[in-house]
């Protein structure tokens, strides 16, 4: 069945670090260089499903990650956690340990060793993210005679609001620049329409990264209301060589009324919509973004869609009607 679109933003950062060649720059970047010599980053993969309990998907969401150490073949998993809400988390070591605890408790249940966890948060929101250690939160003026039995772990904050522009860009010439830069200013769409050059930076060079712009234009056209005369404006205001998916996407989201059908829940529209999606040749991550449907609708009207053709292809072919005329 389809779902509600109540978490664009989760479903854009899940996509978003979905792509192996994002996470990697991410980590090369943002990681402690001396935990970075450690890593064998060959090695690394997504790892199957999610951590995140039930009692904690209000929170925030997660894509998880495998890396071995160098020189041995034990992994790590390096969970990248999104912080949904738009206000700052004021006890984000409770949610994290609660994470870790969740994770370590299946792998017990599983008959496997636990596995170290790099915990990184990755921020949108409107407030400034300040992070303090574990041990401030209980107040001041406590013991130290006390320290050693509080828990002691960290993670690693990526707050979008305390970069400005110039730092996001510094990251290198990847996705993961463009992806950051819409993320910080999706609450601002008037900055980036008349930005747009910024946005988009190194965009439309390669054939590859045309899943990669739909996403990122669905992304703002989902989460900014604009007027028409903008919409406009902001595709003007885009390279030649995106303007078109721009345009293409837009239509998709609004005119086809694609959106409106899920907010009604007509399964209909969708249905007919993930149908030529799918003979269009369009991925099922790509679908998912679009349409907001859940990965087991997608393989629903694929199974249907390959019923109706074995249906055709076992149909008796006709008898040519020459066959029949008088010779």
């Amino acid at each position: 069945m389809p779902k509600s679109p109540d978490k664009p933003h989760d479903e854009f950062f899940k996509a978003v670090f979905s792509r192996l060649e994002i996470v990697l720059d991410y980590l090369t970047k943002m990681l402690p260089i001396d935990l970075q010599k450690e890593l064998d980053f060959n090695s690394l993969t997504r790892a199957n499903g999610s951590f995140v309990s039930p009692m904690l998907q209000e929170y925030f969401s997660d894509v998880v990650y495998r890396c071995a150490f160098k020189g041995s073949k034990r992994p790590i998993f390096i969970s990248f956690i999104f912080e949904h809400k738009s206000s700052v988390e004021p006890y984000p070591y409770l949610q994290l340990l609660r994470y870790m605890l969740d994770t370590w408790e299946e792998q017990r249940k599983q008959g496997k060793a636990i596995t170290p966890i790099i915990p990184i948060v990755v921020y949108h929101g409107k407030e400034k993210w300040k992070k303090r250690k574990f041990s401030a939160y209980f107040g001041k003026n406590i013991p130290e005679g006390l320290e050693p039995f509080f828990p002691n772990f960290d993670y690693l904050l990526t707050d979008l609001q305390s970069l400005n522009n110039d730092q996001i860009l510094e990251l290198g010439q990847g996705l993961l620049i463009n992806a950051f830069l819409m993320m910080k200013h999706i609450w601002n769409p008037d900055y980036v329409i008349n930005n747009a050059h910024i946005i988009f930076a190194n965009l439309g060079q390669d054939s590859t990264q045309d899943d990669f712009i739909v996403l990122i234009l669905a992304y703002f056209f989902k989460n900014a209301e604009i007027a028409e005369d903008k919409v406009q404006k902001f595709f003007d205001a885009l390279p030649q060589n995106i303007n078109k998916s721009a345009m293409t996407t837009y239509e998709m989201i609004l005119e086809k009324g694609i959106e409106q059908g899920i907010e009604q829940g007509i399964e209909q529209t969708l249905n007919a919509a993930t149908r030529e999606m799918i003979s269009n040749g369009c991925t099922d991550q790509f679908i998912m973004t679009i349409l907001h449907v859940e990965l087991e609708f997608i393989e629903k009207i694929r199974t249907e869609l390959l019923d109706e053709q074995n249906k055709q292809n076992d149909q008796p072919e006709l008898p040519n009607s020459d066959e029949f005329s008088d010779n």
